[in-house]
């Protein structure tokens, strides 16, 4: 698709995509929690069929990650799990419009020792993932009177990401644009407040990424925690939100990372990449299947390795440094 045909797609489904969050945010706040569960599965199970290259990239990145141990069923069920995960995450957004720290603190509960763990080790850099409800991680903390600020990149439509961010901060929490975001993040875990960071996305060299080695596979990583870590002299925790039954989760703090001036950022990067793939390994319908995690090749690998999605790295990009081993 040609780059005039795609800004013309946009132009042309702009509108129905602000009626539809209209719509959602007139009605889904009003319904109970149950309802706002059976709608979502709804959706998720219609949209792997008509969403049919997101279900392509899901296949893909399955295929890299297991190879051949998963049979065609466990795949398929995998899938749909996954696109319930994401839409119920995304719903449970426009629910929380409505009295939100009170339906937060309902819905969400701290493995045993994880809250306490949060409090004694700030300010620290919490990473998460795209995994269960990725939303309500630092939404949990500053429910439970933890100051924390995040990072957001802009999602979809500008009202998609002025919903996001007006349902992020409605009880305190800061957002901040991804655009010059260092020096704030530095400013406030200064000032001994913590900083949240997804950091299972592309980040191209020039922008402070390197490559590591995610699922035998070099993904592009930002070293942003690892350098805040390192100059800050501050903890890095990998925190997420595991799905539970009647829609409530739980969040877990899997791995502690204190600081250590001798590990070099790289490292420290590709050791936090390993951390998450461990949880993702044990439960990949958590994950969003649907991302493009392995967009870019690395200059010199073989492209049939990488998914069907996959494009050369070229141009400034390329100048990241290899692959990091995990110390």
């Amino acid at each position: 698709m040609t780059k005039r045909i795609k800004s013309l797609y946009r132009k042309m489904r702009m509108p129905l995509e602000w009626f539809g969050i209209w719509l959602a945010q007139a009605l889904i706040p009003r319904l109970t929690l149950r309802s706002v569960v059976s709608l979502a599965d709804f959706i998720s199970t219609l949209t792997p069929v008509f969403d049919r290259r997101g279900t392509k990239i899901a296949q893909a990145n399955l295929r890299l990650m297991f190879g051949t141990r998963l049979t065609p069923a466990r795949e398929r069920l995998i899938i749909r799990r996954s696109y319930r995960t994401n839409v119920r995450t995304v719903l449970n957004l426009f629910w929380l419009l409505r009295d939100t720290r009170k339906r937060i603190l309902a819905q969400v509960e701290f493995d045993p020792g994880t809250l306490e763990r949060i409090r004694h080790l700030q300010p620290a850099v919490m990473l998460s993932a795209h995994l269960g409800n990725w939303e309500l991680v630092a939404q949990g903390g500053v429910a439970h009177d933890i100051p924390i600020m995040c990072v957001a990149k802009q999602i979809g439509t500008p009202a998609m990401t002025e919903l996001l961010t007006r349902q992020r901060s409605a009880i305190g929490q800061e957002i901040i644009p991804i655009e010059g975001a260092v020096r704030p993040l530095i400013r406030t875990l200064k000032s001994g407040k913590s900083v949240g960071l997804l950091v299972d996305q592309h980040m191209a060299a020039a922008e402070g990424g390197t490559w590591c080695t995610f699922f035998g596979l070099p993904v592009s990583v930002s070293m942003t925690p690892a350098t805040l870590a390192r100059k800050l002299d501050i903890p890095i925790l990998f925190v997420w939100a595991r799905p539970l039954k009647g829609a409530r989760y739980r969040i877990e703090c899997s791995d502690v990372f204190l600081p250590d001036p001798t590990t070099p950022d790289p490292v420290r990067t590709q050791q936090l990449s390993d951390a998450i793939e461990r949880v993702i390994r044990r439960h990949p319908s958590f994950w969003c299947l649907t991302y493009r995690r392995w967009r870019r090749i690395r200059p010199g690998d073989d492209p049939a390795r990488y998914p069907f999605y996959a494009r050369v790295t070229r141009g400034a990009a390329a100048n990241a440094a290899t692959a990091p081993r995990s110390a």
